[in-house]
């Protein structure tokens, strides 16, 4: 008995599942990029975003359990669903994402006793994860 292919219109939504050493590659990768991203939760200068969109990337490819877990996380959950349906984050998003990290870059550059060039260098970085964060598509207004 020959496999029924999916529908055209659905082939694109399905996901391709590695199986084998790749699969399991796969979810270590997504699991080492859930990591990151929780420890950009607590460091405001490494993106959280990026990280998290990858391990969605490769648990939608290994494991759709994990991917489940992902989107239903309370945390990461809403930005994730929200970037997959629409391509998109919300202002809520953007403008949380860029307070946090001025107020890591002010309250680090006055209590930091940092150098000038930490404080610069500190400065170009977040000035880098403002740029990508204000170049993510909004969401549109709910009517």
């Amino acid at each position: 008995m020959e496999p029924v292919a999916p529908p055209p219109e659905l082939e694109h939504t399905l996901p391709v599942v590695a199986y084998g050493p790749r699969r399991w590659l796969y979810i270590g990768l997504g699991c080492f990029f859930v990591g990151l991203g929780g420890v950009g939760v607590l460091l405001p200068i490494l993106p959280t975003t990026p990280f998290l969109l990858l391990a969605s990337y490769f648990f939608f490819r290994s494991s759709p359990r994990l991917n489940r877990w992902l989107l239903r996380s309370r945390l990461f959950g809403p930005f994730l669903r929200d970037w997959q349906r629409h391509r998109a984050v919300s202002r809520r998003v953007k403008f949380t994402a860029i307070s946090v990290m001025l107020v890591a870059v002010a309250g680090s550059a006055y209590f930091g006793d940092l150098s000038l060039p930490w404080i610069v260098v500190l400065s170009f970085l977040a000035l880098i994860g403002i740029i990508v964060v204000l170049r993510l598509p909004v969401l549109p207004r709910r009517s």
